[in-house]
């Protein structure tokens, strides 16, 4: 009798959990001799499967968006919603009929609550758009966008009134309740070489024309208010990638004659006028520069990134001057400590195996260690392979990680001390 019903339980357990599950071992219970004093509780942990959409490029599912009480995220099985507390799944977004997997999100949910999702329409084609409603996971409208040429890299981002897009032939902006086209980009003569950088905020897009006056020129569009509307005439340099907002900041090539975007980085006032340009020489070369990693501090005077295959480092936005670089690091969010971000670097107290959750002086890169990120089993990877998020209300960590062992993949929450 005591077998049957433990059997029972499992099974009952097992139907009860929704698709999540909370710790495989009692981390409170923990009594490992390596367990450091300012090891962080593990609050829960959910599989995610594996995708081939992940990556740190712009087609990925590296984003977490946050709505009242979840996280949300994608992988091998979806876009899916937990709560952030407990980890119990509350919803997946449907896949539209006629598409496939799930390839990409949008880097950041609106503050009204709406993201963008794109699936596979067919042939490794990332163009069926999803534009859904985070708290509960409903898709408000979708369409498939498929056109000549095949997508792997959409460009999608999402603010209070349009979802704009860069997807296959289609360049354009559609309203947020219905999906009806509100613009559409369109070449300004027949021979022009046109590049176009998206955010939630702005458009930005560079045109070379050999029969349109004048030849060379910047168009800067403020895409939810009636603010930035500006021309840079002269400006034919392509436009790689807005990486922020405030300033404006643009990734954008050294000439105009070169399509390759990673030759200086532009910022502009809030008219539109252009402010600062460096080039991207010596130290900083090695920045990454992705709008997925790229952080500027609220008084818009430092930008952090990505540095080299591993680490991040600052950039004063106003000399070009690179302030400092940590390895083995990646930054997560500002918060009123700093910066947020996960480091192994042994820099960080003694050498050891579970990355540290700390704090960073954004314009000195002065560390405070806010606690030890625990595994028992050790076999968390390297920061820059995680998709990390962190909800400063609560002091907690989300992270979507593949284990050192690669015996599975998920997502974890940790909480993180206050005070």
């Amino acid at each position: 009798m005591p077998l049957i019903l433990a059997i029972v339980m499992v099974v009952l357990i097992g139907a009860g959990v929704g698709g999540y599950f909370l710790l495989a071992e009692d981390d409170s219970a923990d009594t490992a001799a390596d367990r450091p004093a300012n090891a962080m509780p593990r609050l829960w942990e959910a599989p995610s499967p594996v995708s081939e959409r992940e990556g740190q490029d712009e087609n990925n599912l590296r984003s977490m968006w946050f709505n009242h009480d979840d996280v949300v995220f994608g992988d091998g099985d979806g876009v899916r919603a937990y709560n952030r507390k407990t980890g119990k799944k509350k919803w997946t977004v449907k896949t539209p009929k006629g598409a496939g997997e799930v390839c990409a999100m949008s880097k950041e949910a609106s503050d009204d609550g709406v993201g963008a999702v794109v699936f596979d329409a067919g042939g490794d084609d990332c163009s069926f758009l999803s534009v859904v409603d985070t708290d509960t996971g409903r898709t408000l409208w979708s369409k498939n966008l498929k056109g000549e040429s095949t997508e792997d890299s959409p460009q999608m981002v999402v603010n209070s009134k349009v979802v704009a897009v860069a997807i296959g032939d289609t360049y354009a902006g559609f309203t947020i309740t219905g999906g009806a086209k509100v613009w559409e980009l369109t070449s300004r003569g027949h021979d022009c070489t046109t590049t176009v950088g998206l955010s939630p905020q702005y458009r930005a897009v560079g045109s070379d024309c050999a029969d349109a006056k004048p030849k060379k020129q910047l168009a800067l569009q403020d895409l939810e208010y009636s603010g930035i509307h500006s021309t840079v005439s002269g400006d034919g340099r392509a436009v790689g990638e807005i990486l922020s907002d405030r300033p404006l900041t643009i990734r954008m090539s050294a000439e105009a004659n070169e399509i390759d975007a990673e030759g200086t980085l532009s910022t502009y006032t809030k008219e539109g006028a252009p402010d600062k340009t460096f080039k991207l020489e010596g130290v900083l070369k090695d920045l990454s520069l992705k709008p997925r990693d790229t952080i500027v501090d609220e008084d818009e005077q430092v930008l952090v990134s990505g540095y080299d295959t591993d680490g991040i480092a600052a950039v004063d936005l106003k000399t070009g001057k690179l302030l400092w670089r940590k390895r083995a690091s990646a930054a997560v969010a500002l918060d009123t400590d700093g910066l947020i971000a996960v480091t192994r670097a042994p820099a960080v107290g003694p050498a050891g195996q579970d990355p540290k959750l700390i704090s960073l002086g954004v314009r000195d890169g002065k560390e405070k260690v806010l606690g030890t990120i625990y595994d028992p089993k050790h076999n968390l990877g390297m920061p820059g392979l995680m998709s990390l998020a962190w909800d400063g209300h609560t002091n907690t960590l989300f992270l979507q990680s593949e284990s050192l062992s690669h015996d599975k993949t998920s997502v974890q929450a940790f909480k993180a001390p206050t005070g």
